[in-house]
Protein backbone atom coordinates (compact mmCIF):
# COMPACT_ATOMS: atom_id res chain seq x y z
CA UNK A 1 0.00 0.00 0.00
CA UNK A 2 2.88 2.34 0.90
CA UNK A 3 4.55 1.55 -2.43
CA UNK A 4 1.39 2.40 -4.34
CA UNK A 5 1.15 5.73 -2.51
CA UNK A 6 4.81 6.52 -3.33
CA UNK A 7 4.23 5.64 -6.97
CA UNK A 8 1.14 7.88 -7.13
CA UNK A 9 3.09 10.70 -5.50
CA UNK A 10 5.84 10.40 -8.11
CA UNK A 11 3.29 10.46 -10.92
CA UNK A 12 1.64 13.57 -9.54
CA UNK A 13 5.05 15.27 -9.04
CA UNK A 14 6.03 14.47 -12.62
CA UNK A 15 2.83 15.99 -14.03
CA UNK A 16 3.24 19.05 -11.82
CA UNK A 17 6.83 19.60 -13.09
CA UNK A 18 5.75 19.07 -16.69
CA UNK A 19 2.92 21.56 -16.21
CA UNK A 20 5.23 24.15 -14.70
CA UNK A 21 7.81 23.76 -17.53
CA UNK A 22 5.09 23.99 -20.19
CA UNK A 23 3.54 27.06 -18.58
CA UNK A 24 6.95 28.69 -18.21
CA UNK A 25 7.83 27.99 -21.82
CA UNK A 26 4.45 29.26 -22.99
CA UNK A 27 4.89 32.38 -20.89
CA UNK A 28 8.44 33.15 -21.94
CA UNK A 29 8.49 32.01 -25.59
CA UNK A 30 6.67 35.10 -26.93
CA UNK A 31 8.91 37.30 -24.81
CA UNK A 32 11.97 35.57 -26.24
CA UNK A 33 10.62 36.07 -29.76
CA UNK A 34 9.80 39.68 -28.99
CA UNK A 35 13.26 40.23 -27.62
CA UNK A 36 14.80 38.67 -30.74
CA UNK A 37 12.80 40.94 -33.04
CA UNK A 38 13.48 43.92 -30.80
CA UNK A 39 17.21 43.12 -30.83
CA UNK A 40 17.19 42.91 -34.61
CA UNK A 41 15.31 46.19 -34.84
CA UNK A 42 17.86 47.80 -32.48
CA UNK A 43 20.74 46.48 -34.57
CA UNK A 44 18.98 47.71 -37.69
CA UNK A 45 18.49 51.18 -36.18
CA UNK A 46 22.14 51.30 -35.05
CA UNK A 47 23.38 50.38 -38.51
CA UNK A 48 20.99 52.88 -40.09
CA UNK A 49 22.53 55.56 -37.87
CA UNK A 50 26.00 54.46 -39.01
CA UNK A 51 24.86 54.54 -42.63
CA UNK A 52 23.41 58.02 -42.24
CA UNK A 53 26.56 59.19 -40.45
CA UNK A 54 28.80 57.71 -43.18
CA UNK A 55 26.66 59.18 -45.95
CA UNK A 56 26.73 62.59 -44.24
CA UNK A 57 30.53 62.37 -43.92
CA UNK A 58 30.85 61.32 -47.58
CA UNK A 59 28.71 64.28 -48.65
CA UNK A 60 30.85 66.62 -46.56
CA UNK A 61 34.04 65.12 -48.03
CA UNK A 62 32.58 65.48 -51.52
CA UNK A 63 31.87 69.15 -50.78
CA UNK A 64 35.45 69.58 -49.58
CA UNK A 65 36.69 67.79 -52.69
CA UNK A 66 34.63 70.12 -54.87
CA UNK A 67 36.08 73.14 -53.06
CA UNK A 68 39.64 71.81 -53.42
CA UNK A 69 39.04 71.09 -57.11
CA UNK A 70 37.79 74.68 -57.54
CA UNK A 71 40.96 75.91 -55.81
CA UNK A 72 43.13 73.73 -58.06
CA UNK A 73 41.31 75.02 -61.15
CA UNK A 74 41.92 78.61 -60.00
CA UNK A 75 45.59 77.88 -59.23
CA UNK A 76 46.04 76.25 -62.64
CA UNK A 77 44.45 79.32 -64.20
CA UNK A 78 46.89 81.55 -62.30
CA UNK A 79 49.82 79.38 -63.39
CA UNK A 80 48.64 79.62 -67.02
CA UNK A 81 48.45 83.44 -66.72
CA UNK A 82 51.90 83.56 -65.12
CA UNK A 83 53.34 81.39 -67.89
CA UNK A 84 51.86 83.80 -70.42
CA UNK A 85 53.38 86.77 -68.57
CA UNK A 86 56.73 84.97 -68.32
CA UNK A 87 56.69 84.24 -72.05
CA UNK A 88 55.98 87.93 -72.69
CA UNK A 89 58.77 89.12 -70.35
CA UNK A 90 61.24 86.61 -71.78
CA UNK A 91 60.29 87.72 -75.29
CA UNK A 92 60.96 91.35 -74.37
CA UNK A 93 64.23 90.34 -72.74
CA UNK A 94 65.27 88.53 -75.90
CA UNK A 95 64.54 91.63 -78.00
CA UNK A 96 66.41 93.90 -75.57
CA UNK A 97 69.38 91.52 -75.45
CA UNK A 98 69.47 91.73 -79.25
CA UNK A 99 69.29 95.53 -79.08
CA UNK A 100 72.10 95.58 -76.51
CA UNK A 101 74.27 93.39 -78.76
CA UNK A 102 73.59 95.75 -81.71
CA UNK A 103 74.42 98.77 -79.53
CA UNK A 104 77.63 97.17 -78.27
CA UNK A 105 78.57 96.51 -81.91
CA UNK A 106 77.95 100.18 -82.72
CA UNK A 107 80.11 101.20 -79.77
CA UNK A 108 82.92 98.92 -80.96
CA UNK A 109 82.65 100.38 -84.48
CA UNK A 110 82.70 103.92 -83.09
CA UNK A 111 85.69 103.07 -80.90
CA UNK A 112 87.45 101.77 -84.01
CA UNK A 113 86.65 104.97 -85.97
CA UNK A 114 87.82 107.14 -83.06
CA UNK A 115 90.97 105.06 -82.82
CA UNK A 116 91.65 105.59 -86.57
CA UNK A 117 91.03 109.33 -86.20
CA UNK A 118 93.39 109.42 -83.23
CA UNK A 119 96.02 107.78 -85.43
CA UNK A 120 95.38 110.29 -88.24
CA UNK A 121 95.63 113.20 -85.80
CA UNK A 122 98.86 111.77 -84.43
CA UNK A 123 100.23 111.48 -87.98
CA UNK A 124 99.15 115.04 -88.83
CA UNK A 125 100.71 116.31 -85.62
CA UNK A 126 103.94 114.61 -86.61
CA UNK A 127 103.83 116.19 -90.10
CA UNK A 128 103.18 119.62 -88.59
CA UNK A 129 106.04 119.19 -86.16
CA UNK A 130 108.39 118.21 -88.99
CA UNK A 131 107.22 121.11 -91.18
CA UNK A 132 107.49 123.58 -88.34
CA UNK A 133 110.96 122.27 -87.52
CA UNK A 134 112.09 122.80 -91.14
CA UNK A 135 110.43 126.20 -91.21
CA UNK A 136 112.12 127.20 -87.97
CA UNK A 137 115.52 126.13 -89.31
CA UNK A 138 115.00 128.30 -92.31
CA UNK A 139 113.88 131.27 -90.23
CA UNK A 140 116.84 130.81 -87.90
CA UNK A 141 119.22 130.59 -90.85
CA UNK A 142 117.65 133.68 -92.34
CA UNK A 143 117.90 135.50 -89.03
CA UNK A 144 121.57 134.62 -88.65
CA UNK A 145 122.29 135.70 -92.21
CA UNK A 146 120.41 138.94 -91.79
CA UNK A 147 121.16 141.60 -94.45
CA UNK A 148 124.42 139.89 -95.48
CA UNK A 149 122.54 137.01 -96.92
CA UNK A 150 120.64 139.36 -99.17
CA UNK A 151 123.91 141.12 -100.02
CA UNK A 152 125.51 137.83 -100.67
CA UNK A 153 122.68 136.90 -102.95
CA UNK A 154 123.22 140.21 -104.77
CA UNK A 155 126.98 139.86 -105.09
CA UNK A 156 126.67 136.27 -106.04
CA UNK A 157 124.31 137.12 -108.80
CA UNK A 158 125.71 137.90 -112.20
CA UNK A 159 122.91 140.27 -112.89
CA UNK A 160 120.06 142.14 -111.25
CA UNK A 161 117.53 139.71 -112.69
CA UNK A 162 119.39 136.79 -111.15
CA UNK A 163 119.39 138.47 -107.75
CA UNK A 164 115.67 139.17 -107.98
CA UNK A 165 114.95 135.59 -108.96
CA UNK A 166 116.86 134.26 -105.95
CA UNK A 167 115.11 136.66 -103.59
CA UNK A 168 111.66 135.70 -104.93
CA UNK A 169 112.50 132.01 -104.58
CA UNK A 170 113.46 132.48 -100.95
CA UNK A 171 110.21 134.30 -100.24
CA UNK A 172 108.15 131.58 -101.98
CA UNK A 173 109.78 128.81 -99.96
CA UNK A 174 108.94 130.63 -96.76
CA UNK A 175 105.39 131.28 -97.93
CA UNK A 176 104.89 127.62 -98.94
CA UNK A 177 106.08 126.45 -95.55
CA UNK A 178 103.53 128.67 -93.88
CA UNK A 179 100.75 127.45 -96.22
CA UNK A 180 101.67 123.85 -95.46
CA UNK A 181 101.44 124.54 -91.76
CA UNK A 182 98.10 126.25 -92.24
CA UNK A 183 96.78 123.29 -94.30
CA UNK A 184 97.90 120.81 -91.69
CA UNK A 185 96.26 122.84 -88.94
CA UNK A 186 93.05 122.93 -90.97
CA UNK A 187 93.09 119.16 -91.45
CA UNK A 188 93.75 118.63 -87.74
CA UNK A 189 90.81 120.89 -86.91
CA UNK A 190 88.55 118.89 -89.25
CA UNK A 191 89.74 115.58 -87.79
CA UNK A 192 89.23 116.87 -84.27
CA UNK A 193 85.72 117.98 -85.23
CA UNK A 194 84.99 114.51 -86.61
CA UNK A 195 86.51 113.01 -83.48
CA UNK A 196 84.32 115.24 -81.32
CA UNK A 197 81.18 114.20 -83.21
CA UNK A 198 82.14 110.52 -82.93
CA UNK A 199 82.76 110.96 -79.20
CA UNK A 200 79.35 112.58 -78.87
CA UNK A 201 77.74 109.77 -80.87
CA UNK A 202 79.57 107.22 -78.75
CA UNK A 203 78.31 108.92 -75.60
CA UNK A 204 74.75 108.83 -76.98
CA UNK A 205 75.03 105.16 -77.93
CA UNK A 206 76.50 104.30 -74.54
CA UNK A 207 73.58 106.12 -72.88
CA UNK A 208 71.21 104.12 -75.09
CA UNK A 209 72.97 100.93 -74.03
CA UNK A 210 72.77 101.94 -70.37
CA UNK A 211 69.02 102.53 -70.73
CA UNK A 212 68.62 99.11 -72.39
CA UNK A 213 70.61 97.47 -69.60
CA UNK A 214 68.36 99.15 -67.01
CA UNK A 215 65.29 97.94 -68.88
CA UNK A 216 66.76 94.43 -69.14
CA UNK A 217 67.48 94.44 -65.40
CA UNK A 218 63.91 95.56 -64.72
CA UNK A 219 62.62 92.72 -66.90
CA UNK A 220 64.93 90.29 -65.11
CA UNK A 221 63.52 91.47 -61.78
CA UNK A 222 59.99 91.02 -63.13
CA UNK A 223 60.89 87.53 -64.37
CA UNK A 224 62.41 86.62 -60.99
CA UNK A 225 59.27 87.86 -59.24
CA UNK A 226 57.02 85.91 -61.60
CA UNK A 227 59.13 82.79 -61.13
CA UNK A 228 58.88 83.18 -57.35
CA UNK A 229 55.11 83.65 -57.57
CA UNK A 230 54.84 80.65 -59.86
CA UNK A 231 56.86 78.51 -57.45
CA UNK A 232 54.58 79.58 -54.60
CA UNK A 233 51.46 78.73 -56.60
CA UNK A 234 52.89 75.38 -57.73
CA UNK A 235 53.72 74.56 -54.10
CA UNK A 236 50.19 75.55 -53.11
CA UNK A 237 48.78 73.44 -55.95
CA UNK A 238 50.87 70.47 -54.81
CA UNK A 239 49.58 70.95 -51.26
CA UNK A 240 45.97 71.13 -52.46
CA UNK A 241 46.41 68.04 -54.66
CA UNK A 242 47.83 66.21 -51.65
CA UNK A 243 44.83 67.27 -49.59
CA UNK A 244 42.50 66.22 -52.39
CA UNK A 245 44.18 62.81 -52.55
CA UNK A 246 43.72 62.48 -48.78
CA UNK A 247 40.04 63.43 -49.13
CA UNK A 248 39.64 60.84 -51.89
CA UNK A 249 41.29 58.24 -49.65
CA UNK A 250 38.96 59.12 -46.76
CA UNK A 251 35.95 59.00 -49.09
CA UNK A 252 36.93 55.56 -50.39
CA UNK A 253 37.38 54.29 -46.83
CA UNK A 254 33.93 55.61 -45.92
CA UNK A 255 32.43 54.07 -49.06
CA UNK A 256 33.95 50.72 -48.08
CA UNK A 257 32.47 51.14 -44.59
CA UNK A 258 29.15 52.13 -46.14
CA UNK A 259 29.13 49.01 -48.30
CA UNK A 260 29.89 46.97 -45.18
CA UNK A 261 27.06 48.66 -43.27
CA UNK A 262 24.66 48.13 -46.18
CA UNK A 263 25.68 44.49 -46.31
CA UNK A 264 25.05 44.18 -42.57
CA UNK A 265 21.74 46.00 -43.04
CA UNK A 266 20.74 43.59 -45.81
CA UNK A 267 21.63 40.64 -43.59
CA UNK A 268 19.63 41.97 -40.64
CA UNK A 269 16.70 42.87 -42.85
CA UNK A 270 16.78 39.35 -44.27
CA UNK A 271 16.71 38.04 -40.70
CA UNK A 272 13.79 40.32 -39.86
CA UNK A 273 11.97 39.20 -42.99
CA UNK A 274 12.63 35.55 -42.18
CA UNK A 275 11.55 36.12 -38.59
CA UNK A 276 8.28 37.78 -39.69
CA UNK A 277 7.61 35.00 -42.19
CA UNK A 278 8.25 32.36 -39.58
CA UNK A 279 6.02 34.18 -37.12
CA UNK A 280 3.27 34.56 -39.74
CA UNK A 281 3.58 30.88 -40.71
CA UNK A 282 3.46 29.71 -37.10
CA UNK A 283 0.41 31.84 -36.39
CA UNK A 284 -1.33 30.57 -39.54
CA UNK A 285 -1.77 34.11 -40.82
CA UNK A 286 -1.88 34.63 -44.57
CA UNK A 287 -1.51 38.42 -44.21
CA UNK A 288 -1.79 41.28 -46.64
CA UNK A 289 -4.28 39.78 -49.11
CA UNK A 290 -1.70 37.33 -50.29
CA UNK A 291 -4.36 34.71 -51.00
CA UNK A 292 -4.84 36.32 -54.37
CA UNK A 293 -1.20 36.12 -55.25
CA UNK A 294 -1.13 32.52 -56.39
CA UNK A 295 1.92 30.34 -56.28
CA UNK A 296 5.41 31.40 -57.31
CA UNK A 297 5.66 28.69 -59.96
CA UNK A 298 2.50 29.42 -61.91
CA UNK A 299 1.37 32.36 -64.04
CA UNK A 300 -0.65 34.09 -61.36
CA UNK A 301 -3.31 36.54 -62.43
CA UNK A 302 -2.83 40.19 -61.60
CA UNK A 303 -5.89 40.27 -59.35
CA UNK A 304 -4.95 41.63 -55.97
CA UNK A 305 -1.61 43.18 -57.10
CA UNK A 306 -1.49 46.86 -58.09
CA UNK A 307 0.78 48.37 -60.74
CA UNK A 308 3.38 50.36 -58.72
CA UNK A 309 3.51 53.38 -61.07
CA UNK A 310 0.00 54.88 -61.09
CA UNK A 311 0.26 56.67 -64.45
CA UNK A 312 -1.34 55.64 -67.74
CA UNK A 313 1.78 56.42 -69.80
CA UNK A 314 4.14 54.27 -67.69
CA UNK A 315 5.75 51.26 -69.34
CA UNK A 316 8.36 48.52 -68.83
CA UNK A 317 11.73 49.73 -70.15
CA UNK A 318 13.65 46.57 -69.21
CA UNK A 319 11.95 43.18 -68.50
CA UNK A 320 12.80 40.45 -66.03
CA UNK A 321 15.52 38.01 -67.14
CA UNK A 322 18.94 38.01 -68.76
CA UNK A 323 20.14 41.14 -70.57
CA UNK A 324 23.22 43.24 -71.32
CA UNK A 325 23.74 45.35 -68.21
CA UNK A 326 23.36 49.05 -69.16
CA UNK A 327 26.26 50.08 -66.90
CA UNK A 328 28.84 47.29 -67.17
CA UNK A 329 27.72 45.93 -70.54
CA UNK A 330 28.02 42.39 -69.16
CA UNK A 331 25.36 39.81 -69.98
CA UNK A 332 23.70 39.15 -66.63
CA UNK A 333 20.41 38.38 -64.93
CA UNK A 334 17.95 41.22 -64.25
CA UNK A 335 16.00 40.30 -61.12
CA UNK A 336 13.04 42.64 -61.63
CA UNK A 337 11.36 44.91 -64.15
CA UNK A 338 12.26 48.53 -64.81
CA UNK A 339 9.27 50.84 -65.15
CA UNK A 340 9.51 54.40 -66.42
CA UNK A 341 7.63 57.12 -68.29
CA UNK A 342 8.09 60.56 -69.78
CA UNK A 343 9.37 63.05 -67.16
CA UNK A 344 9.58 60.16 -64.69
CA UNK A 345 11.76 61.84 -62.08
CA UNK A 346 9.79 62.63 -58.91
CA UNK A 347 6.64 60.72 -59.94
CA UNK A 348 4.81 58.76 -57.20
CA UNK A 349 5.37 55.08 -56.42
CA UNK A 350 2.64 53.13 -54.60
CA UNK A 351 2.57 49.89 -52.64
CA UNK A 352 1.59 46.99 -54.87
CA UNK A 353 -0.18 45.40 -51.85
CA UNK A 354 -0.67 46.19 -48.19
CA UNK A 355 1.99 45.16 -45.69
CA UNK A 356 4.81 46.26 -43.37
CA UNK A 357 7.85 48.23 -44.47
CA UNK A 358 10.89 46.12 -43.61
CA UNK A 359 13.51 48.20 -45.47
CA UNK A 360 13.78 51.92 -46.20
CA UNK A 361 17.38 52.36 -47.28
CA UNK A 362 19.25 55.48 -48.41
CA UNK A 363 22.29 54.51 -50.47
CA UNK A 364 24.49 55.68 -53.35
CA UNK A 365 25.14 52.19 -54.71
CA UNK A 366 23.23 49.13 -55.86
CA UNK A 367 19.49 49.72 -55.56
CA UNK A 368 20.18 53.29 -54.43
CA UNK A 369 17.36 54.56 -52.25
CA UNK A 370 14.85 51.72 -51.96
CA UNK A 371 11.80 50.44 -50.06
CA UNK A 372 10.95 46.82 -49.28
CA UNK A 373 7.51 45.72 -48.05
CA UNK A 374 6.55 42.42 -46.42
CA UNK A 375 3.06 41.44 -47.63
CA UNK A 376 2.82 38.28 -45.51
CA UNK A 377 2.50 34.69 -46.69
CA UNK A 378 6.12 34.73 -47.83
CA UNK A 379 5.60 37.58 -50.32
CA UNK A 380 7.54 40.85 -50.42
CA UNK A 381 8.12 43.62 -52.96
CA UNK A 382 11.05 45.99 -53.59
CA UNK A 383 11.14 49.47 -55.20
CA UNK A 384 14.66 50.67 -56.15
CA UNK A 385 16.49 53.79 -57.44
CA UNK A 386 14.03 56.19 -55.71
CA UNK A 387 14.70 59.91 -55.53
CA UNK A 388 13.07 60.12 -52.10
CA UNK A 389 11.29 57.81 -49.65
CA UNK A 390 7.89 58.49 -48.05
CA UNK A 391 7.92 55.66 -45.45
CA UNK A 392 10.16 54.27 -42.73
CA UNK A 393 10.93 50.79 -41.44
CA UNK A 394 8.06 49.41 -39.38
CA UNK A 395 5.36 51.49 -41.11
CA UNK A 396 2.12 49.70 -42.02
CA UNK A 397 1.10 50.64 -45.57
CA UNK A 398 -2.04 49.96 -47.52
CA UNK A 399 -2.35 49.01 -51.18
CA UNK A 400 -1.97 52.06 -53.40
CA UNK A 401 -0.36 54.19 -50.68
CA UNK A 402 2.48 56.45 -51.82
CA UNK A 403 5.72 54.97 -50.47
CA UNK A 404 8.43 56.72 -52.57
CA UNK A 405 9.19 58.77 -55.68
CA UNK A 406 10.87 57.74 -58.94
CA UNK A 407 14.54 58.69 -59.27
CA UNK A 408 17.92 57.52 -60.53
CA UNK A 409 19.90 56.85 -57.33
CA UNK A 410 22.42 54.02 -57.02
CA UNK A 411 23.57 52.14 -60.14
CA UNK A 412 21.17 53.67 -62.63
CA UNK A 413 21.33 55.20 -66.09
CA UNK A 414 18.16 57.27 -65.82
CA UNK A 415 14.94 57.86 -63.83
CA UNK A 416 12.93 54.65 -63.34
CA UNK A 417 11.84 52.20 -60.65
CA UNK A 418 13.40 48.76 -60.37
CA UNK A 419 10.47 46.65 -59.14
CA UNK A 420 10.86 43.18 -57.66
CA UNK A 421 8.50 40.59 -56.16
CA UNK A 422 9.90 37.81 -53.97
CA UNK A 423 8.34 34.68 -52.59
CA UNK A 424 10.09 33.12 -49.61
CA UNK A 425 13.11 35.22 -50.55
CA UNK A 426 13.22 33.95 -54.15
CA UNK A 427 12.90 36.61 -56.85
CA UNK A 428 9.91 36.18 -59.13
CA UNK A 429 8.93 37.64 -62.50
CA UNK A 430 6.84 40.68 -61.51
CA UNK A 431 4.96 40.53 -64.81
CA UNK A 432 3.25 37.36 -63.48
CA UNK A 433 1.79 39.42 -60.67
CA UNK A 434 1.21 42.97 -61.91
CA UNK A 435 -0.07 44.61 -65.07
CA UNK A 436 -1.35 48.00 -66.03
Amino acid sequence: MMKQNNFATKIISFFLCFTLVFVSFAAFAPETQAKSLSSLRDQQAAIKDKVKDSEAKIKELEKQQARQEDIIAELNNQIAQLNEQLDNVRGQKSIINGDIKDTEKKIRELDEEIKQLDAEILEKDKEIEETIEIFCERIRANYIAGETSILEMFTASSSISGFLNRLELFRRVTKNDQALVDQLNKEIAEIEEMQKKLEEKKTSVEAEKAALVVKRNDLQSAENELNATQSTIIAKSTEVNKKLADLNYQTKKLEVSLEKYNSEMDKIEDEIEAFLKEQASSSGSSGGSSSNAGSASSNVSTKGWQWPVPYSNSYISSPYGYRNDPISGAYKFHSGIDITMASAHGKKLVATKGGTVIRAVHSNSGYGNYVMIDHGGGYSSLYGHCSALAVSVGDRVSQGQVIAYIGSSGYSTGPHVHFEIRYNGEKQNPSHYVSK
